[in-house]
């Protein structure tokens, strides 16, 4: 109609779905003129559509019949910005509508939508409490292998000291005089009272 736009992206390409694209050959092969230059929806004359004319006659029985206050291409197009949201990115939305500006998309045409406000809001709550959950279950796993440890030594020392006791039970002489010299400290000398090795000991006689 005009060789211009609002803005430079105006004229730019317009991109189509392929189904769309296959509808709209089918519907080229049934127009009375399918010449490049004709208008692929046209007037009863040939000519091009006028927008209030179409606003009235078909959209605001559309708005009247789906209950909505109001229907108008501008809805229409920020329909489109704000289900797009979930469907690509900001830039993708703002060449999908031609805006040279992204803050145009984002905050005129964007709106939120807040069944996806409250599905974010449960989305998060429910990665905080696994992570939270995980940090429990190391808690407890540490402070599980922090008892096993302990008590380990105990059971040791426990084991060597009965087995020591069976051996000077059912060992000959030779042990019963092994077990005496080691009770009786004389492998040690007189050691310091915090010493815990023979080369310790104390080189004064009390």
């Amino acid at each position: 109609i005009r060789p211009w736009g609002k803005t430079q992206r105006s004229l730019s390409t317009v991109h189509l779905p392929k189904k769309l694209t296959a509808e709209l050959i089918a519907w080229r092969k049934q127009c009375s003129n399918s010449s490049p230059d004709a208008f692929i929806f046209s007037n009863e004359d040939g000519g091009f559509l006028d927008t209030d004319n179409y606003r009235k006659r078909v959209l605001h029985k559309l708005a009247v019949k789906l209950k909505l206050p109001k229907l108008t291409f501008q809805v229409i197009r920020r329909t489109i910005a704000t289900l797009a949201q979930k469907k690509g990115t900001v830039k993708d939305v703002q060449g999908l509508l031609r805006h040279s500006r992204t803050a145009t998309t984002t905050d005129v045409y964007m709106q939120e939508i807040p069944e996806s406000v409250q599905a974010t809001v449960n989305s998060i709550h429910r990665e905080l409490k696994a992570r939270t959950s995980v940090r429990r279950r190391k808690k407890t796993v540490a402070a599980s292998g922090r008892q096993t440890r302990k008590a380990a030594p105990q059971e040791s020392a426990a084991g060597k000291l009965k087995g020591r006791e069976t051996s000077a039970m059912s060992g000959g002489k030779g042990e019963e005089r092994e077990m005496s010299a080691m009770v009786s400290g004389k492998d040690f000398g007189n050691l310091l009272p915090n010493a815990t090795k023979p080369a310790e000991a104390n080189s004064v006689s009390l």
